[in-house]
């Protein structure tokens, strides 16, 4: 049975050079070792690429994380519209109590609600990324890729439900 509360937890992301960071969020969802839902509140502007996506202080992430997933998505809120859903391409997932961790593969993926989907940041890979992470990386587009619309609606879903059940009453 998933745990339902608001209390707060850690996001650690560790990228391939071994930097770490670390960002607070509010712990809505949480299976140990299985899955994870985390709130995030923006508090500075963040401009994705080059996608024209902007993120605005204020603004909302709901974070959605799984052990035997190649990726984990944030779900980006304006209120109650979804701006987009990104998809970090990772490894390493851990889903514990006091954190939910995972490490960046560098490669993410854009899905609009339109539909649109945009692979961002692949030049960006190191040209001696061990061949096993290329094969891994190259396994979680074609998993995102096979679904875009199928894998948005489950994030709404769970979306909605972890905010009712944020905002219901005790």
């Amino acid at each position: 049975m998933a745990r339902q509360t608001s209390t707060a937890i850690i996001e650690r992301k560790t990228r391939l050079d071994g930097s770490v960071s670390e960002y607070r969020c509010e712990r809505m969802s949480l299976e140990v070792d299985r899955r994870a839902v985390l709130r995030y509140v923006m508090d500075r502007e963040w401009v994705i690429g080059n996608t024209g996506v902007v993120l605005y202080p204020g603004q909302i992430t709901i974070a959605h994380y799984w052990s035997d997933r190649p990726y984990n998505v944030y779900h980006w809120l304006d209120g109650a519209r979804t701006i987009a859903y990104y998809c970090n391409v990772a490894t390493d997932t851990i889903i514990r109590e006091d954190v939910v961790g995972y490490t960046d593969l560098v490669v993410d993926v854009l899905l609009r609600p339109s539909g649109e989907t945009i692979v961002l940041d692949e030049e960006e890979l190191p040209p001696d990324l061990a061949p096993a992470l290329r094969i891994h990386i190259a396994r979680a587009l074609e998993s995102i890729a096979s679904g875009p619309r199928r894998l948005a609606s489950e994030i709404e879903r769970e979306t909605r439900a972890a905010l009712a059940l944020d905002h219901a009453p005790e």
